[in-house]
């Protein structure tokens, strides 16, 4: 009898599972919306959602097939949770810009209590993360870029130093990683106030704790995904977003730092400046606690971002000697006219722009915009019954609209031709969206391109890049990171001029 109960109980278990994970797949049909059929408990992909493949190349796969059906949008499902997929740049503008208060959060997981380095303003939304936008936005206008220069440079100068001993090794150099270093020894300067010196110490703490935020183990794996497809399950799991070392260190780092300028009346015109003024500001309203919390997500979204975004730019002029050339004829004659690299400078180097772009529109740092529907959203031009209700996902493939070739013909060559400024207006201002846009598109973006350019125009005035015999080109995605990364990373031979 026990056998049989056990046996009853199973049953009805699996059953319940199977009315759970399924009781979605007429969200789509119900609402007139095209879709991709939903398989139990995998949803539209088992390689999205195990991470099997890069995740912008199989949002492309469903854009490419999208379009082909004359589809604006397309129904998909990631496990159980449906998913609205945008296919059409026109949508993308309404949804970011027009419709905004509608589709104005991103709909990622944060806590404040268990996770108060998660409660940045990446992740919170409504009226919370529209007033402490207002109040950090300051901090990006391109005065304040100016007066924080000084920390890139001297940073810069370090990089210099690395690379020229690099050079005497013999020059085979793993790109990513040193400019990970750079983009950490940066961030850490710019946003804790302090010296990292990932370029001097192979052991620096900040770089460790660095490489330990973006590490995903197979079991925080499991986590990321339950929380991407039962996103309410998710505060029931006792696994942290962070190890509590790394959560200890940047907040330690942060109030230690914050006490000592206070204390010694110290100012260094950088963005923890910002944070103190704010903190000691009884009308704005912000509790001491969320101030880390900013200061950290400015250092993960610009450390990895930017490091990527200009290790894989070398890695494109590398192959491509003529464009580093003509890249290298630029920056020697702006550094010429303004007497080195200076902020000025920067501003002059059109066609180093063009190539940091033409690298962002191949390897954007997301390769899509997560949305969510913050409220009830009726499709704009379709069918009544097309309402979206509040909480619905909406994804944004950047990755596939920067290959679609009716944007970028030949879209897989790297042609920084594309980003002139008469082809720019040639084709849909949402057909680009590295750092996304609308009211929240990325708030450090002049940051990354100072701290790229600045970068670049020192290497290239210096030393010249070629591909290493260890080099994989094309380069292919890995697939289990968050930030569109390559495999087996960036590695050139690097010579002096």
């Amino acid at each position: 009898m026990a056998v049989l109960e056990i046996l009853a109980a199973a049953a009805a278990l699996t059953l319940l599972l199977y009315y759970y994970m399924t009781s979605t797949a007429d969200f789509f049909a119900k609402r007139d919306i095209p879709h991709l059929p939903q398989t139990p408990l995998v949803g539209s992909s088992l390689d999205a959602l195990l991470s099997r493949r890069f995740r912008g190349q199989v949002w492309r796969e469903w854009y490419d097939h999208a379009k082909a059906h004359g589809h604006k949008f397309y129904g998909v499902f990631v496990g159980r949770r449906p998913t609205l997929f945008v296919c059409d740049v026109d949508m993308v503008k309404t949804i970011l810009v027009k419709d905004f208060q509608h589709v104005m959060d991103r709909g990622t997981y944060y806590d404040r209590k268990r996770e108060p380095l998660s409660a940045n303003l990446f992740n919170i939304g409504g009226g919370e993360w529209k007033a402490l936008r207002s109040k950090l936005t300051p901090t990006f206008t391109s005065g304040k870029m100016k007066s924080m220069f000084y920390l890139v440079r001297a940073c810069t100068d370090e990089l210099e130093r690395y690379l020229g001993a690099e050079v005497l090794k013999g020059g085979d150099v793993e790109m990513a990683e040193v400019m990970g270093k750079f983009s950490t020894d940066v961030i850490a300067s710019c946003a804790f106030g302090v010296e990292a010196n990932a370029l001097k110490d192979p052991d620096s703490e900040f770089r460790s704790m660095g490489r330990k935020v973006v590490e995903v183990d197979p079991l925080r794996a499991i986590v990321n995904m339950v929380a991407e497809t039962m996103p309410w399950l998710r505060p029931l799991l006792p696994m942290p977003l962070l190890r509590p070392d790394v959560k200890d260190f940047f907040i330690r780092t942060f109030n230690e730092n914050v006490e000592y300028r206070e204390r010694q009346k110290v100012a260094r015109h950088d963005f923890i400046d910002l944070l103190i003024q704010l903190k000691n500001d009884k009308t704005a309203g912000l509790e001491d606690a969320v101030l880390p919390a900013q200061a950290f997500v400015f250092y993960l979204a610009g450390f990895e971002t930017s490091s990527a975004a200009t290790s894989t730019c070398l890695v494109e002029l590398a192959h491509h000697p003529d464009i580093q050339e003509r890249l290298r004829d630029e920056v020697d004659r702006v550094l010429a006219k303004h007497g080195g690299i200076t902020y000025e400078a920067l501003h002059d180097m059109t066609y180093m722009e063009q190539c940091i772009e033409e690298t962002m529109r191949l390897y954007p740092a997301l390769a899509g915009l997560p949305r969510v529907v913050t409220r009830d959203y009726q499709l704009p031009g379709e069918s009544p019954r097309a309402v979206l209700p509040a909480g619905t996902r909406v994804i944004i493939p950047t990755y596939a609209i920067h290959c679609d070739p009716e944007f970028y013909p030949d879209p897989m060559r790297f042609d920084p031709e594309r980003f002139t400024e008469e082809n720019k207006r040639s084709r849909p201002h949402y057909a680009y969206l590295p750092f996304g846009e609308g009211p929240r598109i990325c708030i450090g973006l002049r940051f990354a391109m100072m701290q790229m350019k600045t970068s670049l125009a020192m290497i290239l005035s210096s030393y010249r890049v070629f591909p290493s015999p260890k080099s994989v080109y094309p380069a292919r995605f890995e697939p289990k990171t968050f930030v569109t990364k390559l495999k087996g990373g960036n590695r050139l031979k690097i010579t002096k001029r």
